[in-house]
């Protein structure tokens, strides 16, 4: 099988995580839930795309993806208090760009 990869093309969790990030809106949601609520969105996507993750490996491939979306939520807000002081310095036009990967991603699933 042969199966090759676009170099301009964004990893599906990578879209997910920055649309959630973007859109961020409940200060009362934790870190934790934050970052499951991205997970689970990629499971789902994930579904949709015909991928299937048994059941007994879907506790770990959780737990390595919530590590993933952890470290990307380190790195990009960096030196911000919050998300909402992230979101804050977020240029229009790369929240329109992020949008529209988005909904490609949507499409697609």
């Amino acid at each position: 099988m042969n199966m090759t990869v676009k170099r301009d093309q964004i990893d599906p969790l990578y879209v997910i995580f920055e649309q959630h990030l973007y859109n961020f809106q409940d200060s009362d949601t934790d870190r934790k839930t934050f970052i499951g609520n991205i997970v689970l969105e990629y499971f789902s996507y994930l579904r949709k795309m015909n991928i299937v993750i048994p059941k007994s490996l879907e506790g770990p491939v959780f737990e390595e993806l919530a590590s993933q979306v952890s470290t990307m939520l380190v790195k990009k807000i960096y030196g911000c208090v919050s998300i909402q002081d992230y979101q804050k310095q977020i240029p229009q036009p790369l929240r329109k760009k992020a949008r529209t990967r988005y909904a490609r991603l949507k499409k697609a699933g």
